[in-house]
């Protein structure tokens, strides 16, 4: 009876799926894991924050941050987004978040 319960616990812990330890932030864009610098470091999700928005209908500018698995920091850069792009910008970040995307196309959204 030992073995077979023995059995059981082993086959179980053999076919129980390893759990995903990746930490996002709220807001975050999740992307496919992506080779992000020379180290091999591999991005797992996009965070932005815009600066340089004025009342002129003017473009803007957004600060991207690249964050690895556990949430740390691997790269950023700038993006520039159009003045089309921010007069159709409401409430929902969705239309910046797929504009960034579509201007780096190797960064595939979940």
């Amino acid at each position: 009876m030992k073995k077979v319960i023995l059995s059981i616990l082993v086959f179980a812990s053999l076919t129980t799926k390893a759990q995903d330890t990746t930490v996002y932030t709220k807001g975050a864009i999740l992307i496919q894991p992506i080779i992000v610098n020379a180290q091999g470091d591999s991005a797992y999700s996009i965070l932005w924050s815009a600066f340089g928005l004025s009342n002129n209908g003017e473009g803007c500018s957004t600060y991207v941050i690249l964050n690895g698995k556990q949430n740390q920091k691997l790269s950023d850069f700038n993006c520039g987004i159009p003045s089309y792009i921010v007069n159709q910008w409401g409430t929902d970040n969705t239309i910046i978040d797929d504009y960034i995307l579509s201007q780096y196309p190797r960064f595939k959204k979940l």
